[in-house]
């Protein structure tokens, strides 16, 4: 056996033992760290298995739901995220000396995994990127194999992949298509279109899923997260991926590496793909600064080839590199510890607020207010039910798809969670190391979330400041007609403008001989300022508390 053959094997059993030291870790930070971000939520998901959800795809909700089968508390719940997490370690691993001319260097390696701080959050955390990170780095894994060995296996597996890299977050047809991008002569092979027969064969339940919901995922991204351009939006992405990606400036690194094969090609088209795909998407709207995570484990690959060549100023890198892991580190603690709050990640303090909430709500159950991570707080650190409602200028969540939950607060008498007084009577609650709440005793709620309001005809111009007739529908499940009529319900439907984000509103009784599903009309004054809007319909009770979000989010001008 070569000599060379025996050095490989070696360092392969030394990345075994660095994914073993990453597991052992992330257990710990598993069990001394009560649930983060928006962990809660994703285990509300598991409580209501589906093939899908309002906002991502359903196999963190199954990977929940298994974990919770075996160990409870929060070591159930990233049970099985942190395996896969602490996988995904290795598969760069594998990745890096597949395509190492030599011996890997395992303390520049190391230093780069262990200083990631993404790959750190998504080595344990129970949401969607985790998964997301594993699967994507794996059909990379998998894409390399299949480019050196077209077989009929390795085409299947790459379809189950890819189906895998689906489930786990839309974000991931962004490897698929940019891999595809990187590769055009794929199409030339006839396996090729088993990896697409594959895919789109598991992937199915899902899509029907989306179907028969109205395709909410994609209303949601498309109409749901609608804006202007704002300078801002540009810079803030700009600086903060900047920040994430240094002081080592691994991006720059990555771009600057010359692929040597059609692998590390692929490699570089998903590293500068993805950053692209956002930098353009942030014209529109804000984009969040972990959303290009999916493009770490590449840019890891190439950031170390490249570094692994240089012939000068190597320890201020690897200066750097433990500048970064010192600061991942002190934010692993932290988690822990609770020493310091970082903005909707570990700022709820939520054990505290859960057990002070149920010993502030007089007995009742809980009704939290544009919130979908307190709820479910709530609801994993008490084990009692409550339930989330939310208003047009906020968004749709989960919750919104949970009508037999809903049913349960129907004509009861409920304490009211707000982040705002709703009247005199409000309580107001502040959490030590966590948020402000007001509390609110209301002896009859009611709420329409099942309730749909749509427009059979779209119209998307009005004249402005005149009076327009809109023609409507409303879809209410049985449960709500009786209440929607006993309540006195109405109408409201609301303008935004698009670029100031201004409000106008009216409301509009129901019809007094109102029938389930039938047409009928209303009639208000459209926006007196010119520009492009959207608007949204919700119902709300005579006596309410709060507006609902009960329709689609439809575009239109008025001039």
């Amino acid at each position: 056996m070569p000599s060379t053959h025996i050095q490989k094997q070696f360092w392969v059993n030394k990345f075994v033992w660095l994914t073993g030291f990453v597991l052992l870790v992330n257990i710990i930070q598993a069990c001394s760290s009560a649930l983060l971000n928006d962990e809660p939520y994703y285990w509300i998901y598991a409580r209501y298995l589906d093939w899908g959800y309002f906002d991502h795809p359903p196999l963190i909700a199954l990977l929940i739901r298994l974990g919770g089968s075996i160990a409870s508390a929060e070591i159930g719940v990233r049970l099985f995220p942190l395996l896969l997490g602490s996988g995904t370690f290795y598969l760069i691993c594998k990745l890096v000396d597949d395509e190492a001319e030599e011996v890997v260097n395992l303390k520049l390696l190391s230093l780069l995994l262990l200083s990631s701080l993404f790959l750190n959050l998504y080595s344990f955390l129970a949401i969607p990127d985790t998964p997301l990170l594993f699967f994507a780095t794996l059909f990379l894994y998998v894409y390399r194999k299949y480019l050196k060995n077209d077989s009929l296996l390795n085409a299947a597996l790459l379809g189950l992949v890819t189906a895998l890299v689906l489930y786990s977050k839309y974000h991931g047809i962004l490897v698929v298509g940019i891999t595809l991008i990187s590769n055009l002569q794929l199409l030339r092979r006839r396996s090729f279109y088993l990896i697409v027969f594959v895919a789109i064969a598991l992937y199915t339940p899902h899509i029907w899923w989306q179907i028969g919901h109205d395709y909410p995922t994609i209303r949601f991204q498309f109409a749901g997260r609608s804006g202007s351009f704002e300078i801002q939006h540009m810079l803030s992405y700009i600086g903060e991926q900047a920040a994430v990606t240094g002081p080592v400036i691994l991006l720059l690194f990555s771009i600057l590496y010359k692929p040597q094969n059609q692998f590390q090609k692929t490699l570089k088209y998903n590293v500068i793909g993805v950053f692209v795909f956002f930098l353009i998407s942030s014209l529109k709207a804000m984009v969040n600064v972990h959303w290009t995570a999916i493009a770490w484990p590449p840019m890891i690959c190439m950031a170390y080839l490249y570094i692994n060549k240089l012939k000068s100023r190597v320890p201020l890198i690897y200066g750097l590199l433990v500048v970064n892991l010192v600061a991942v580190i002190v934010l692993r603690l932290n988690l822990s510890l609770n020493w310091f709050s970082i903005s909707n990640f570990n700022d709820k303090n939520p054990k505290l607020m859960a057990a002070t909430l149920a010993g502030k709500a007089n007995g009742r159950p809980l009704v939290f207010d544009n919130s979908y991570n307190e709820p479910s707080y709530y609801t994993f650190y008490t084990g009692q039910a409550c339930f989330a409602v939310n208003d047009i200028w906020y968004k749709k969540t989960q919750y919104n798809y949970l009508p037999s939950l809903e049913q349960k607060f129907q004509n009861q008498a409920v304490t009211y969670v707000s982040d705002a007084p709703v009247n005199k009577a409000s309580r107001e609650i502040v959490i030590p190391k966590g948020k402000k709440y007001y509390l609110t005793y209301i002896d009859h709620f009611n709420s329409f979330t099942g309730v749909n309001v749509r427009v059979p005809e779209l119209v998307n111009y009005f004249k402005r400041g005149t009076a327009a007739t809109l023609k409507i529908v409303v879809d209410a499940p049985a449960q709500y007609v009786p209440l929607l009529k006993a309540t006195g319900a109405y109408i409201i439907i609301a303008f935004t403008n698009n670029l100031t984000q201004e409000v106008v509103y009216t409301k509009c009784p129901l019809p007094a001989g109102f029938n389930n599903s039938r047409p009928f009309n209303i009639t208000f004054k459209a926006p007196i300022t010119s520009g492009s809007y959207h608007y949204q319909f919700c119902v709300v009770a005579k006596e309410h508390v709060g507006a609902g979000y009960n329709s689609n989010v439809y575009q239109a001008e008025v001039n």
